[in-house]
């Protein structure tokens, strides 16, 4: 989906705790939010008090079931309900078992269903009422006076993977930049997409954009921040496409002509140290990108 899945459920009354995210490595499968306050209607589709709430993320790559096997080997104890927004090579009926550990499987028809019985019923207004819930997220996020610091997601594998300590390296800021992109993708149709892109240290897709309520007191580095950045090579992407013979991969381009950006001044938590050979380096805290040598 073009539009974030958190705030389209939030709009169709699923209530979502997004803080306290369970600790598992990053990967296809990553954590929406929390269920509370499950109304009896909810219920009947499975959703349960307490259940985690998890996301495949878009993509033309399949979810597989090495992907599903993998990430429940980290899932917490508890019932986890997976919203598979791409499609899946595998019956749900043979997704894997884990002692303590309850799946429930959406694929991309129970969501369209979930979704269009709320059309049908005028919970949800399919053009005018999803624009706005975008319109509502972006003021709700940046209302006040800036610069805004965003939340970091505290996920340091890459650095475990370079061989460097965490423990060795002190909090920092970096001045940066959040867009907000509008456009349209252009392949063998159009689409109408919405991205969040932070510019800091590079361009990056950011899924998810939350902000901290108190900015800490900490000092800045600075990381280039591109002026007047394009945006087709960020965001275009490979679909899958039926021909009418079967289902081919083929690329949309996102039309720089036709963007509406927003743009707002952020911070961005890091973390910053120096290596064994004496080399600086900086964890993006958002990005989750590693900058090292400068």
């Amino acid at each position: 989906m073009g539009l974030d899945l958190v705030a389209v459920l939030r709009k169709l009354g699923v209530s979502l705790d997004t803080n306290s995210a369970p600790i598992t490595p990053p990967g296809m499968v990553s954590w929406l939010g929390r269920l509370f306050d499950v109304t009896p209607e909810h219920s009947n589709l499975g959703m349960l008090e307490g259940m985690e709430l998890w996301s495949s993320g878009q993509g033309f790559a399949p979810l597989d079931l090495a992907g599903i096997e993998t990430w429940l080997f980290d899932a917490p104890r508890g019932n986890h309900l997976v919203i598979a927004e791409r499609k899946i090579t595998f019956e749900k009926s043979d997704a894997p078992h884990r002692e303590g550990r309850n799946l429930t499987i959406w694929t991309q028809n129970d969501l369209a269903e979930f979704i269009g019985h709320a059309v049908i019923d005028g919970r949800l207004i399919i053009v005018d009422e999803l624009e706005s819930i975008e319109e509502e997220t972006e003021d709700e996020l940046f209302s006040g006076k800036g610069p805004f610091t965003l939340k970091p997601t505290n996920d340091f594998t890459l650095l475990e993977d370079a061989g460097l300590d965490i423990s060795t390296a002190k909090p920092v800021l970096i001045p940066g930049e959040v867009h907000n992109v509008k456009g349209t993708l252009r392949g063998p149709g159009e689409d109408e997409v919405t991205r969040w892109v932070l510019n800091c240290g590079g361009l990056y897709v950011i899924k998810e954009l939350e902000l901290l309520e108190r900015s800490p007191l900490l000092n800045q580095e600075n990381l280039p921040i591109e002026e007047s950045p394009k945006f087709s090579e960020l965001l275009s992407e490979r679909r899958t496409h039926s021909d009418g013979m079967g289902d081919l991969l083929r690329w949309w381009t996102f039309d720089d002509d036709s963007a509406i950006i927003t743009t707002h001044s952020v911070l961005v938590p890091a973390h910053k140290g120096v290596s064994a050979t004496g080399s600086k380096w900086i964890l993006n805290g958002v990005s989750g990108v590693l900058h090292q040598n400068f």
